[in-house]
């Protein structure tokens, strides 16, 4: 029963595979060529060789089974159209690279790739070329009308375009970024198309006409898939698409970072008039200086509610000390704290208010300097600046970790940047929390007293 089938597979079945596919790869080239605008010109080489491959298989075999021995040079002209037709398979296997090639932007590698490919098929050709004189991979038996293969045609006529093949889809796997997910599946399948009927070819039945004829499966794949003028209009807007979103990120990314340097540049003078106001008005208890201070501090607080509301702020700073909740001198009584700033004023301010709560305060001008000072001595809280030169806080809190200092320390941030997306960004990296510049004593202490709760309730 299985011979019957195959037999009649290797007679009759395979012809009319092999016509109906030439018929329809030649209708798709002539539609390629007259829609050349919407198309690869690689895409329609490969057309072209893969249908015109498709074509010399049947000649080759109407010729080889119905010319008359006696002509002259009879068996040479069958020969040559058999090694042509061989010669087939590798020119589809060296159009396709060239397809694939065109998506891929040039580099050093598919340079070198393609003078390797290159090689191959010139080494391929002159194999197919030697056949002709000495028939080594592929001839015919005019007496046994049968095609005569040697392990050559396996090895060369089927091995080298099949290791061309997959050499083309290695460099695109390499190139994976230049190509979709389904131009990579759509691909995909037509090599496994064609490598399955290449191996039934090769194993089954010399008079099997199957292996031209999936290439030509192969290429109408490929184009539906990859090359009509819809897919292609489709692919050209989705890249505008994917075009416009990344410049659309580049833009929001470039907000975001004016609005922070904005919000740093801003605040840190506006910390500076009103942390110096703050000191005044606990240190100078003159009516006088108080009245002037009140006003510097009246004046500054509505300059910081411009500014917040001008950088979006979603909470106006100047009516937060409302919501802090517990603003009491926090007990700090023989406390050590380590104050961490580029800024001097910035550094004088916070010694400044947590010299109200007794604590022992040390201040630094960098990260680096921070890090040396924890090394040396234990400190019960440290306060980190963000933007700093060189080590920012982010760095800094990043380097305590890694060197065991961290601990059960709690460590504060201070920052110009306000907002839900840095709280969670503040205590990912570690924070236990976080107080905004200007530097008000009302949210420096409430930030204190909430860690202050935390710890005596983990205790």
């Amino acid at each position: 029963m299985i011979e019957e089938i195959l037999k009649h597979i290797t007679t009759d079945v395979n012809v009319n595979f092999e016509e109906v596919a030439a018929t329809f790869g030649a209708i798709l080239c002539v539609f390629v060529l007259l829609d050349r605008k919407n198309n690869l010109r690689s895409f329609r080489v490969m057309c072209i060789v893969t249908v015109a491959s498709d074509f010399l298989d049947i000649i080759v075999t109407y010729v080889s089974f119905t010319i008359n021995p006696a002509f002259p040079y009879a068996h040479f002209w069958v020969l040559l159209l058999n090694t042509l037709n061989y010669c087939g398979f590798g020119c589809i296997a060296f159009a396709l690279f060239k397809y694939l090639r065109s998506y891929m932007r040039p580099t050093q590698g598919l340079h070198q790739a393609n003078i390797l490919m290159n090689t191959v098929f010139v080494i391929y050709l002159v194999c197919h070329g030697l056949n002709v004189l000495h028939p080594y991979i592929i001839d015919f038996d005019f007496k046994q009308q049968h095609f005569i293969r040697t392990p050559y045609s396996f090895v060369i006529g089927y091995g080298f375009p099949l290791l061309i093949v997959t050499m083309a889809l290695i460099q695109m796997v390499l190139h994976n970024k230049e190509f979709t997910r389904k131009q990579q599946t759509t691909l995909t399948v037509s090599y496994i198309i064609v490598l399955c009927g290449v191996l039934f070819q090769a194993v089954i039945d010399a008079k099997v006409l199957i292996a031209h004829g999936t290439g030509v499966i192969a290429v109408f794949v490929a184009y539906f898939s990859l090359e009509s003028p819809d897919y292609r209009k489709m692919s050209e807007l989705l890249r505008e698409s994917r075009e416009a979103q990344k410049k659309i990120r580049e833009a929001q990314r470039a907000r975001d970072d004016l609005f922070a340097g904005m919000t740093h540049e801003i605040r840190t003078p506006l910390n500076a008039v009103i942390g110096i106001d703050q000191l005044i008005l606990i240190e100078d208890k003159d009516p006088t200086v108080q009245f002037l201070a009140g006003k510097i501090k009246k004046e500054g607080e509505t300059v910081l509610s411009v500014v917040n509301r001008i950088l979006n702020q979603a909470v106006e700073e100047a009516g937060s000390s409302k919501k802090e909740g517990d603003i009491t001198v926090p007990a700090l009584d023989g406390k050590k704290v380590l104050s961490i700033d580029d800024t001097p004023i910035n550094l004088k301010i916070i010694e400044g208010l947590l010299e109200l709560t007794d604590a022992t305060v040390v201040s630094v001008k960098s990260g680096h300097e921070g890090l040396e000072r924890m090394r040396q001595e234990h400190f019960d809280l440290v306060l980190i600046d963000h933007q700093m030169p060189v080590m920012d806080g982010m760095a800094t809190m990043k380097k305590m970790q890694e060197a065991g200092l961290k601990g059960d320390i709690p460590v504060i941030m201070v920052t110009g940047n306000d907002g839900e997306e840095y709280q969670k960004m503040y205590e990912k990296a570690g924070f236990d929390g976080y107080v905004t510049k200007p530097v008000r004593k009302e949210q420096l202490f409430a930030t204190i007293n909430a860690l202050i709760r935390e710890r005596k309730e983990e205790g």
